[in-house]
């Protein structure tokens, strides 16, 4: 629902800010104080288009932001904030638009800038304007299909659909690929056949290459590798000045005479006799290296033209072993399904012609669904119809049959004749005003279990109406309420009487200049502004009519 509208130098509005509630919220005000613009002001942070001349006179820049909380965002909407990296905060979604005195201006969804083009695909997800064409989400004939099949509770069944031609395309793009030009499918298989040939040939073993390397290194300074060696172990234990050991042997003579004067040396004697064991083992140890140091020149040839066969297949297949090795799975992989392509081919015709059929029967299901639901549909709507006093008007939902898609094998649009003896349109070509309004009335109360947008906002919808016309189109309002949020702009007082939150909206002069306002009214202030409403004027007359008339619709609220 929508939260809270913020208002900034737009048009006559300094600067505005309204927390609207839930349910059914009415907004009345003197001819041209400033009601459309605050509907201006919503349509513009939904995508619609700016100008520079909404920008209040004198200022550089204007700015509307809307909070929307978000309890159950629908599959649609979790889809869009996903694709674009935009997150909820705390269940609550700003969106936000400025528009500078230049005309430039930008788009923000949470705390990211965005394109103007996603605040409308949110907007539709989260209002209907009606009064406007912008957000009329009953407009679209994708989202009339969807209402109808969810009124019609087939929307398993329009997944099923979905599902079998989401694979039956998915298929069409595998045979597509096996019956490319025979010439260029030998060509890749031979190209594909050298490439697995040449690596098996090489006889490549994961970690070959950090051993050879390691080997290469060895051979190459083994003069170096043979002098240190033998230097290391002469130090320790042949030395002619003075091994290393021979030093240590003659201290542990001396801490063993240590010891037999004094005890505590004994622990010394035992620390030294084991490091004279370790000195020793690594004496033998370079001793044993010593005597495997044989290099044959011919091996660091050999050593010398694997590692450049490797650098070579490395240039072609991969950074390293284990990456050729992968490579060569994957051709191989590829290689034996153009082996295998007719083999292939016929299993792939087969799966294609029992998911065709499989599609079908679902979607032969679905198109019944819908059939039979626009029939119920079309008495229900026409019903709503007649009770807003359009009496001559016919409502038609057309189901017509086109090809197989995700869709199943309907098209699907509402169709509406507004008057006695004209011929039914689509939906989206019907007048715009009070008459456009009523029609999304009627539909959305038909529809009121099934639709999804959360916040219907009316504007002009008493165009043309009053009586017990008015207190019919008030009654379906309050109605639509229970499941939606509703916000309506009215000069009606049976409409303005049935809202739960009232607001007004003036026009006052601020030093000179217009500025449009907008208050919350209760109590005594909420009847002398239906007293207006019902004659224009406030007298001891009108007060009692709108006092009777909030009782009378506050008691029917309860029932």
């Amino acid at each position: 629902m929508l939260e809270t509208l913020r208002i900034q130098n737009y048009a006559l509005i300094d600067r505005l800010e309204v927390e609207f509630r839930p349910g059914f919220s009415v907004l009345t005000g003197e001819t041209g104080a400033g009601k459309s613009i605050i509907v201006g002001a919503l349509g513009l942070v939904l995508g619609a288009r700016a100008s520079a001349d909404m920008v209040r006179d004198g200022e550089a820049m204007a700015r509307v932001e809307a909070v929307f909380r978000i309890d159950r965002p629908s599959a649609s909407l979790r889809a869009l904030l996903r694709e674009h990296d935009v997150e909820l905060e705390e269940g609550a979604l700003l969106l936000a638009r400025s528009v500078g005195a230049d005309g430039r201006g930008k788009a923000y969804a949470g705390d990211r800038i965005v394109p103007v083009s996603l605040l409308a695909a949110l907007g539709d997800e989260l209002v209907d304007l009606h009064g406007q064409h912008e957000h009329q989400s009953l407009l679209r004939p994708d989202c009339q299909m969807d209402l109808l099949d969810a009124f019609a509770g087939a929307g398993e069944t329009a997944e099923q659909v979905a599902a079998a031609v989401a694979r039956l395309s998915a298929i069409d793009r595998d045979i597509a690929a096996l019956e490319t030009d025979d010439r260029e499918r030998a060509r890749r298989a031979e190209f594909l056949r050298f490439e697995v040939d040449e690596i098996d040939a090489a006889g490549l073993q994961s970690g070959e290459e950090d051993e050879l390397r390691a080997r290469q290194r060895r051979i190459t300074h083994a003069e170096t590798l043979f002098t240190l060696a033998n230097q290391v172990y002469s130090g320790l234990y042949e030395n002619e000045s003075g091994a290393a050991i021979d030093s240590i042997d003659a201290a542990l003579k001396d801490l063993g005479e240590l010891s037999e004067i004094d005890g505590e040396f004994g622990a010394l004697s035992r620390q030294l006799a084991e490091a004279r064991e370790a000195v020793d083992s690594v004496a033998q140890e370079i001793r044993q290296h010593t005597s495997r140091m044989e290099f044959d020149a011919g091996e660091l040839d050999e050593l010398n033209r694997r590692l450049a066969m490797i650098g070579a297949l490395k240039r072609k297949y991969g950074p390293d072993v284990d990456a050729i090795l992968a490579y060569r799975e994957r051709a191989a992989a590829e290689l034996a399904g153009y082996e295998n392509r007719d083999e292939r081919l016929e299993a792939l015709r087969r799966d294609r012609a029992a998911t065709l059929a499989g599609a079908m029967e679902w979607a032969g299901k679905l198109s019944a669904a819908r059939r039979a639901a626009g029939a119920k549909l079309d008495k229900l709507v026409i019903a709503a119809l007649r009770d807003l006093d359009m009496k001559g008007a016919q409502f038609e939902t057309r189901v017509e049959e086109t090809d197989l898609c995700a869709r199943g094998v309907d098209r699907v649009e509402f169709m509406l004749s507004a008057n006695a003896g004209e011929r039914p349109r689509p939906l989206r070509t019907v007048a715009s005003g009070g008459e456009i309004s009523r029609i999304m009335l009627a539909l959305k109360s038909v529809f009121a279990g099934v639709d999804r947008i959360p916040t219907l906002v009316f504007d002009e919808i008493d165009a043309g109406v009053g009586g017990v016309v008015a207190r019919r189109v008030a009654e379906k309002m309050a109605a639509l309420a229970r499941s939606h949020q509703v916000i309506c702009i009215t000069h009606l007082a049976q409409i303005a009487a049935a809202g739960e939150t009232h607001y007004t909206v003036s026009k006052h002069d601020v030093r000179g200049h217009a500025v449009t306002g907008m208050d919350r009214v209760d109590g005594d202030g909420r009847e002398r502004e239906v007293a207006r409403l019902l004659d224009g004027s406030v007298s001891e007359i009108s007060l009692g009519h709108a006092r009777a008339l909030l009782e009378d619709m506050k008691a029917k609220g309860k029932q």
